[in-house]
């Protein structure tokens, strides 16, 4: 899980030491950040499980690439400034935290990794007051690194040090590192515990699940497909929908009913819910009604819930250590919106959920996890300083009273009383959201 985030120059975000819950909603107007905050939120997740995706020979470099290369920098702030990212982690019972940050260009020259470090949250290094730290990149020059010897508070440490690519994360050239140094490989505490760490490290990233709703391709989700049996994790666009599910209720037959368990508080008559084979192609077809549908059949609601469902209840991935969805509201009515809702708050499928969205309706679900401390509320501004304010129930309490979180949006309180209250930040997304009425 993800205690604290950190990012600069990323883009248009501007987050310091944001603290989270398990449950933290996104909102703002347009423009002012949310998609790129879960981009910088899983950057690390985009190089490791796309590392092949591109032409270039490093998982960085693909990802540089992804992200449009200088056009990543915040304009406003200046080139040389490296982009930022640091994550505080509770990985298997361990509090670290991961920094990352590279300089960036438009060509291959010009971007680098220019500082990559693990530090332990929970031991400091006596006599210094600083955090124990695993290993350390670049910050003594471009390509330079060291490895901790100790890995225990009060453990004599000597600092190993090794040369590494400063266009590759450290992950990904360690077992070359191995190899090529004598006394580093002759280390069991390197060899083994940083070696753990690191995998560790990458098994937590691996487990992000970051979707954007708009992206979902609802026109090849209709389409009667091959049958492929390694389609196990829903794709960006959600097209292998069919295998996907045909694959998991081919191993588990539960799996099959406790979809359409789901799938019945959105549609209350459904019977069935299955795919079919017909002419060596796959349909996936629903019985409500008394009548039969193909997926050709429903609404883009309707395959948006299906999608939705499969995302938020079915356990696709038994180590989802992340969930992010960009404003799954999309084509959902209010009614639906509420019961997508309470999938997210009541699931047990991930560790950790971020969500964007405009939808007041969407937003009431949450508000008594949010009176309880349970469900944590960014609110984005969209002025050059793009700041992200965490707004806490004791803020607004005396505006919301016994209102829910989306009223804030739909009534006309006086938005100054809500910026006394939240700053001017909630003020500014009060007034740009308020359109939104019932």
């Amino acid at each position: 899980m993800i205690k604290k985030f950190t990012c600069k120059n990323f883009r248009n975000i501007n987050a310091e030491n944001l603290s989270f819950e398990r449950i933290n909603i996104l909102i703002g107007p347009n423009n002012s950040g949310k998609t790129n905050f879960i981009k910088a939120l899983s950057f690390y997740s985009d190089m490791l499980r796309n590392a092949q995706n591109g032409s270039l020979k490093t998982a960085f470099l693909n990802a540089v690439s992804r992200n449009g290369w200088e056009h990543a920098h915040n304009k406003y702030t200046a080139k040389e400034r490296p982009i930022e990212f640091s994550w505080e982690i509770d990985m298997n019972g361990e509090p670290v935290c991961y920094k990352f940050a590279y300089s960036v260009g438009n060509t291959i020259e010009d971007c680098n990794i220019v500082f990559e470090e693990l530090n332990s949250e929970n031991l400091l290094q006596e006599p210094y007051p600083d955090k124990f730290n695993f290993f350390r990149c670049h910050e003594d020059g471009i390509g330079t690194g060291f490895f901790s010897t100790a890995i225990k508070k009060g453990q004599k440490n000597r600092r190993l040090p090794f040369e590494l690519n400063s266009k590759e994360i450290l992950s990904m050239q360690f077992k070359d590192i191995l190899l090529k140094n004598k006394k580093i490989y002759g280390s069991e505490l390197i060899r083994g515990n940083i070696a753990n760490l690191l995998y560790d490290l990458e098994e937590f990233f691996d487990g992000f699940s970051v979707y954007t709703s708009a992206q979902f391709d609802t026109k090849k989700m209709r389409e009667p497909v091959e049958i492929r049996s390694i389609d196990n994790v829903l794709t960006d666009d959600a097209s292998n929908f069919t295998n996907v599910f045909n694959n998991y209720k081919a191993k588990n037959i539960a799996w099959q009913e406790r979809f359409e368990e789901k799938m019945k508080e959105l549609i209350p008559n459904l019977k069935k819910a299955d795919v079919v084979n017909l002419y060596e192609k796959l349909i996936f077809r629903m019985q409500y009604e008394g009548e039969q549908y193909d997926l050709s059949d429903v609404s883009e609601g309707t395959l948006k819930g299906l999608i939705l469902n499969m995302l938020i209840n079915m356990n696709c991935s038994p180590n989802r250590t992340l969930l992010a969805i960009d404003e799954p509201e999309n084509n959902l009515h209010p009614a639906w919106q509420k019961v997508v809702g309470n999938w997210i708050q009541t699931t047990d499928t991930f560790q950790q959920c971020f969500v964007s969205t405009h939808s007041p309706d969407f937003l009431d679900v949450f508000t008594e996890e949010f009176k309880n401390g349970k469900v944590a509320v960014f609110v984005f501004d969209n002025s050059i300083e793009n700041t992200i304010k965490k707004i806490l129930y004791d803020d607004i309490g005396d505006e919301l009273g016994e209102w829910e979180l989306g009223d804030l949006y739909r009534t006309n309180i006086r938005p100054e009383n809500v910026a006394n209250k939240c700053t001017r930040y909630f003020k500014d997304t009060y007034l740009n959201l308020r359109n939104f009425k019932s």
